[in-house]
């Protein structure tokens, strides 16, 4: 079957859908959060049961990332640095932790970690939508 060019619209299906598939695993590729340390699997059910302070748990397949995280003095929580996920060779920006997703109960992985997705405005500046925050060792 051709076109109204002459050219074949199966090729053309072909390569769209291709290039289609290709793109979407770049982005997943790109998107996707680290897991959690898969060398230390008796960590599994741990990491699943946590949840927020809403009671939204936080990870079913270790999806939160390693961070770095410090405590504010001065406004009394957690600050952690989040690089963007389509720019990870840019510096990273520090967002205050809202408390409602803070967990506290003790850090097994002995990492601080977060759970979170970006979200874009029209300029392209992106805003941390936050799921759950455990601080590491000491916090």
């Amino acid at each position: 079957m051709t076109n109204s060019n002459g050219r074949p619209t199966r090729l053309y299906g072909l390569i769209l859908a291709r290039m289609a598939g290709l793109s979407a695993a770049a982005f997943l590729g790109i998107s996707t959060a680290y897991p959690h340390d898969a060398m230390r699997p008796e960590l599994n059910t741990w990491f699943k049961s946590l949840k927020n302070k809403a009671g939204v748990g936080c990870c079913d397949s270790g999806d939160g990332q390693h961070v770095e995280a410090e405590w504010d003095m001065a406004k009394g929580g957690y600050r952690v640095l989040l690089k963007h996920p389509h720019r990870p060779t840019e510096p990273g920006q520090w967002f205050d932790v809202p408390y409602s997703v803070v967990i506290d109960q003790p850090n097994l992985s002995g990492v601080a970690m977060v759970w979170w997705w970006p979200r874009y405005d029209s300029r392209g500046s992106m805003t941390p939508m936050w799921r759950c925050f455990i601080p590491g060792p000491g916090g």
